[in-house]
């Protein structure tokens, strides 16, 4: 029989990666890979532990609290970012986190150098279960919005989405809130279950981890982000068998699926395009019925500009008018 305490921990840290990548998948929606989703988890956590230790509040409100204020770190950075682009972003974002991290490290009251300790035992396997549940479903509802539609134009070519009615602004900015929430929940969550934050959590080489779990499953779909934190979660304890082996094993398939799946291990279907495995046609996917109105608009309006055939002018004939 297996030791399911063995098991646990493993099952715990997986769930909690599924939550934060979740996060960072909302995030990178409109085109914005943030580099500072450890930061954003450890401002959830510090927040958290402060409001349960120091102020005696519940798990669940303190918890709230960590998600409010990771929103709140993640709206701050979108305003800051909102005309940066690219690889500017990126580093914006990276710098934001180590800023972070350093004020940590300085300020006594949360701990400083020697982090922040006496946090109550609260995460346990069905607290993460929960926490992965909420922010899956969030990002469901969210991905599947005329918001989270207009964020994915947003991505592809901001000009276009522009020039179609779309507030870039303002999507970038609600992206960027509601998936630094959902890491801001995880964070609060992992506080809660190590019962430590320390300053070194809120690091870019933390950060890396998420990225690559986002890159790995694929950014373009909500399932990709889930794939490739529970493998990259699990793979580890999978190859101990490879002992110090492991990790260059662990890395050579990062490597491969980086150099033959570019996007990822999983793909978005356009909408419109039969989803099809191995030759046999899942489902015909049909376009949401506002898009399915825009065009018809559309249609209807092109036909109602184009001249009959009787108007148009051919060879030196003019019209009777002249």
């Amino acid at each position: 029989m297996p030791n399911l305490a063995f098991f646990e921990p493993i099952a715990i840290f997986t769930l909690l990666n599924v939550a934060m990548t979740v996060g960072l998948y909302v995030t990178a929606l409109s085109g914005q890979l943030s580099m500072a989703t450890a930061a954003i988890a450890g401002v959830g956590g510090y927040a958290s532990g402060i409001l349960t230790v120091k102020f005696g509040v519940p798990f669940v409100p303190a918890v709230l609290g960590g998600a409010l204020l990771g929103g709140l770190f993640g709206c701050i950075l979108a305003l800051l970012t909102l005309k940066m682009r690219d690889f500017i972003l990126k580093l914006t974002t990276l710098a934001a986190g180590e800023a972070l991290s350093v004020l940590a490290f300085n300020w006594d009251y949360i701990g400083g150098a020697n982090s922040f300790t006496g946090i109550p035992p609260h995460t346990g396997l069905l607290t993460c279960v929960i926490v992965a549940a909420m922010s899956l479903y969030v990002a469901w509802r969210f991905d599947g919005s005329r918001l989270g539609y207009a964020a994915r134009a947003v991505r592809d070519d901001p000009l276009a989405a522009a020039s179609m009615g779309v507030s870039v602004a303002q999507v970038r900015i609600v992206t960027f809130v509601v998936g630094s929430a959902i890491i801001g929940m995880a964070g609060s969550a992992q506080a809660h279950y190590l019962l430590v934050v320390t300053p070194s959590q809120l690091g870019f080489f933390v950060s890396l981890n998420y990225i690559i779990f986002l890159l790995f499953g694929g950014l373009q779909t909500l399932a990709g982000p889930v794939l490739g934190a529970v493998l990259l979660t699990a793979l580890p304890e999978a190859l101990r068998f490879a002992n110090e082996y492991r990790l260059i094993v662990y890395g050579l398939i990062i490597v491969g699926v980086m150099l033959w799946r570019t996007d990822g291990l999983l793909g978005r279907t356009p909408l419109g395009v039969a989803r099809r495995i191995s030759g046999i046609t899942l489902r015909s996917a049909r376009l949401p019925q506002s898009m399915l109105r825009a065009e018809d608009i559309l249609s209807s309006s092109t036909a109602a500009a184009r001249p009959p055939a009787s108007a148009v002018i051919t060879g030196g004939e003019r019209p009777s008018c002249c």
